[in-house]
């Protein structure tokens, strides 16, 4: 979801659709947000957790949240936590894009590839530099959570475990 600022109100795009103009008023409820889409009075709830926003429209929940600024790549995700030199869906979806070939370079947080669930789309990135050895998907492909996207060869191999 991107949301870009225009005169007066703003442009809200979920995934690959159509930008929706939106001119939102406080409402006098807190949490609520009244605007118009496509001439269409609508209101949506806002909640403010700890970090970013949870916006809930239409019955359909939306969490907004700012980028990471951790440096030690993605880690456990769902429980999950990738084997070194592996990359593994974070959820089910649909690949939208490969940011990436085998033969690159890619540093820590390198944007590798895009899955699209429920019409958000998600970043997936590098974990640690390194140099890609194989990607296994393409775009418009589904993924499951947990199927190896992509591989690559680690620049520096962490110590080993006594």
């Amino acid at each position: 979801m991107t949301v870009d600022s225009l005169d007066g109100g703003y442009a809200v795009t979920i995934g690959d659709g159509e930008p929706i103009e939106v001119q939102p008023t406080v409402h006098e409820v807190p949490g609520v947000v009244s605007y118009f889409e496509d001439g269409r009075p609508m209101r949506a709830f806002v909640a403010k957790p700890a970090q970013g926003f949870n916006v809930t429209v239409n019955g359909r929940r939306f969490e907004l949240r700012p980028p990471s600024t951790s440096r030690r790549g993605r880690g456990t995700v769902g429980g999950q936590t990738d084997p070194l030199g592996k990359v593994s869906a974070p959820l089910a979806g649909v690949v939208v894009a490969i940011h990436v070939a085998v033969g690159a370079h890619v540093e820590e947080g390198t944007v590798l590839c895009v899955v699209e669930a429920m019409k958000m789309q998600n970043e997936v990135h590098a974990p640690h530099a390194g140099t890609i050895t194989a990607v296994h998907v393409e775009a418009g492909v589904r993924c499951e959570r947990g199927d190896v996207l992509v591989e690559y060869d680690p620049d520096e191999q962490p110590p080993a475990q006594a």
